[in-house]
Formats: structure tokens, C-alpha cells, sequence
């Protein structure tokens, strides 16, 4: 973008900047193009989500209406239509949508129903209970959620204790899950265990489980992140990843859930810097608005140029992705890694931006977005263990050391 004189007044808005880049992405099926599907997203979240936000924020509830919204509008459905990975284009411009709104808590809790617990289904389900479970949570008539880690099992999901064990025609799980989201609102729970012989994943209904503590996070508080103790029977049909199989499967779902984190945090991204532009041009110190002031203009075109490379960088892996290219878990892994970091210090400095209404609640939404968004930092996989997946990645080249370092 090149500016035809100093003032930013010139340019577009961020979000509308971002929004071009994402009618690039390739859409599969024949609902019509990215700019198409993102306004239809966009005209449903105003109507029927965004409205849900208030009440989830100062009750910590999730509500169940924002799953029956996307999903009775053919949303759910046309993200999970297609090949191996259903359609990548719809999950992203899906989840900058939700970001985009603010939706905080409702838009993780959205996210980890459509893109943690549903690819496990739509993937490893092959028994007709699961693909049951999978139209529900389709259609959204059933929220879904994953539960994996424990009291002392964070990121090593090797470790699980809850166990599966077989009770006369069918299995017995029996465990208790530390943070599950929207746990406490969830009519299906897909569990980590272990069997005797090694992990598996599987689905139980919400009679089976119990809501031992409902947690108060410090942001994302419509989301009801629960402590969840399991104690079921379940039939050989609800077994959705066999024993030795369960961690394969779940990493499979993982790389999902982090694209879509960080495509939520983007969307978030572009809300906060065209609040804190818009701010700029608005406010005026010492007679002049505040984006007269060089300091301040250079500071937000720095974080603008940071996120839509990042930006760039997550929708180039996803077409990648899409089209067959050999993108690994490394990749994915950095992508969510940046995003995260790069979403917290973004935040903070629109927030600077504003000064002291920047902090108060009441006033502008940048405290909230700025609280929302440290928990990308630590769910679907911490910074380290995602820096460590990327480490364990690169590769160094022997003969081009000896060539450009030995050849003395």
C-alpha cells in the first residue's frame, strides 16, 4: 500500500484492507465466493450472535444459541462439506468473522465446537452413533467439546489418566478433565483415555458427565471453561479413535483448532487497530489529532504491517493446506505461536492507544479484547510447546556448513 501523503486519512480501513486479502482465499463447493460467504457470516453475527455477548460476559455462561445459529443457517455444514479437510477457506473467513465481532468467549467456544471436536468426528467417526453426534453438532442442535487435559497432564497428552476399560458389552470411562470448554455447556463430550492398549478418544453424552467447577478465567468469560468428571458407560460405538490410536487422531483435530485460533485472533486484530485508527484521527492533544504526531502514527503502521503478514502467512498456509502441499505440523505450530504473542502486544498497544478509557470497561472494548486474548497464548498448546514442535523441525545442512564455514 503506498500512501499519497503523510496523514493516514487516505487509507482504507484496516479491517476493510484485511477483509480484501481474505476474498483471495479459495472457496470450495458452490455457495459462492469468499466475499459472499463473509458477509453472509458477517449479517448473521450482528442478528443473532453479537446480541448473546452482554448477558455470556456477566453470567460466564456460553450460549448454546450461538451453535444453533451458524449451525441452523447451513454454516457448520458447508465448513465441513468437501475433501480430508472440509472446506479450509470457510473455517478461516468463519473464524475472522467471529474475531472480528468481539465475540471473545461465544467465538472460542463456537471454534472449539466446529473446529476441535467436529474434525474427530468427520474424520475418525465411522460407526452410526458418531456420525449421529457429528449431524448434531452439524446442524446445532448439540454443542461439542474435547476434553483432554488434567490435574498434572497439560501439554503431554501422553500422560492421560482417565481410564477406559471394558465392562461387559461395552466400556467403562471413568476420569476427571482440568479445563474443558465450553465444558459446561456441552451435550457431547469427546474424552482422552487410556486403554490398555495406549490412548483412544471417546464420545459421551452429557448424562455421563458431571460439572464439578465452573472456573473463572480471567478473560474469554463467556466461554464456561468447567472441571468435568466422567464416570459413563458407553456402547463399542462410541469409541471414535480406537486404542493406540486416540493421540494421532487428536493431534489431526489440533491442527484445526490452532488455524482457527489464530485466524479468531487476526479478525480480533483488525477490530482493535481500526478502533485505535479511528481513535487517532479523532482525538485531539495540543491541538492536533493524536495521528499528527509522528511517535504515535509510525507506532500503529508497525503493528498493521505485523499483522497482515502474519495474516498473509496463515492464509498461504491454508491454501497450501487445501491444495495438497506438504504443510506439517511445524508450520501450523509457528503460525499459532506468532499469532498468539503478536495478538496480546497488538492489543495492549491499541489499548495504549486510548489512554485511560482504554482500560475502563464501561468505555471502550479494548480491555476486554486485550484479557480475551492472552489465553491464546496457552490454549490449543502453549507458546513453548508449540516454539518446541517448530525447534524440533529444523533441519541444518551439512554440506553447505562445510562449504561456506570448513572451507578454510
Amino acid at each position: 500500500m503506498t500512501l499519497s501523503r503523510a496523514h493516514v486519512e487516505d487509507v482504507p480501513p484496516v479491517a476493510s484492507v484485511h477483509a480484501g486479502l481474505g476474498a483471495r482465499l479459495s472457496l470450495g463447493g458452490a455457495a459462492g465466493d469468499a466475499a459472499e460467504f463473509r458477509d453472509r457470516v458477517r449479517a448473521l453475527i450482528r442478528e443473532r450472535v453479537a446480541p448473546l455477548l452482554p448477558d455470556a460476559e456477566d453470567a460466564r455462561r456460553f450460549p448454546r444459541e450461538a451453535v444453533a445459529a451458524f449451525g441452523s443457517a447451513g454454516l457448520f455444514h458447508e465448513r465441513w462439506t468437501g475433501g480430508r479437510h472440509g472446506d479450509l477457506g470457510r473455517s478461516v473467513l468463519l473464524s475472522e468473522e467471529m474475531g472480528r465481532a468481539g465475540l471473545g468467549g461465544i467465538g472460542i467456544g463456537v471454534g472449539l465446537h466446529l473446529e476441535a471436536a467436529l474434525p474427530l468426528l468427520y474424520r475418525f467417526g465411522r460407526t452410526d452413533l458418531a456420525k449421529d453426534a457429528l449431524e448434531r453438532g452439524l446442524s446445532g442442535t448439540a454443542v461439542c467439546c474435547v476434553a483432554t487435559s488434567e490435574k498434572d497432564v497439560g501439554s503431554d497428552l501422553s500422560a492421560v489418566g482417565a481410564e477406559l476399560r471394558r465392562d461387559g458389552t461395552g466400556w467403562r470411562v471413568r476420569g476427571t478433565k482440568w479445563f474443558v470448554s465450553p465444558g459446561a455447556a456441552a451435550d457431547l463430550v469427546l474424552v482422552l483415555c487410556r486403554a490398555e492398549d495406549g490412548p483412544a478418544v471417546v464420545l459421551v453424552e452429557r448424562d455421563g458427565v458431571e460439572v464439578v467447577k465452573r472456573l473463572r478465567t480471567a478473560g474469554m468469560r463467556g466461554l464456561e471453561t468447567a472441571r468435568l468428571s466422567i464416570d459413563a458407560h458407553v456402547p463399542d460405538e462410541a469409541v471414535v479413535a480406537r486404542p493406540g490410536h486416540g493421540l494421532s487422531a487428536l493431534l489431526a483435530g489440533l491442527m484445526y483448532e490452532r488455524l482457527a485460533i489464530s485466524a479468531q485472533i487476526m479478525g480480533t486484530l483488525d477490530l482493535a487497530l481500526t478502533l485505535a485508527a479511528t481513535h487517532l484521527r479523532r482525538r485531539r492533544q495540543f491541538g492536533r489529532p493524536l495521528v499528527d504526531h509522528q511517535a504515535l502514527r509510525l507506532r500503529l503502521a508497525d503493528l498493521v504491517s505485523e499483522v497482515t503478514i502474519t495474516r498473509r502467512g496463515l492464509y498461504g498456509t491454508v491454501t497450501e493446506l487445501d491444495a495438497g502441499a506438504p504443510v506439517t505440523v511445524c508450520d501450523i505450530a509457528g503460525i499459532k505461536a506468532v499469532a498468539g504473542r503478536l495478538g496480546e502486544r497488538v492489543a495492549s498497544e491499541c489499548l495504549q492507544f486510548f489512554g485511560g478509557s482504554g482500560y475502563l470497561e464501561d468505555e471502550t472494548p479494548l480491555a476486554r479484547l486485550w484479557r480475551d486474548l492472552r489465553v491464546c497464548r496457552i490454549g490449543g498448546g502453549t507458546d513453548e510447546m508449540m516454539l518446541e514442535i517448530v525447534a524440533r523441525g529444523v533441519r541444518g545442512d551439512a554440506r553447505l556448513y562445510e562449504e561456506w564455514v570448513e572451507r578454510g
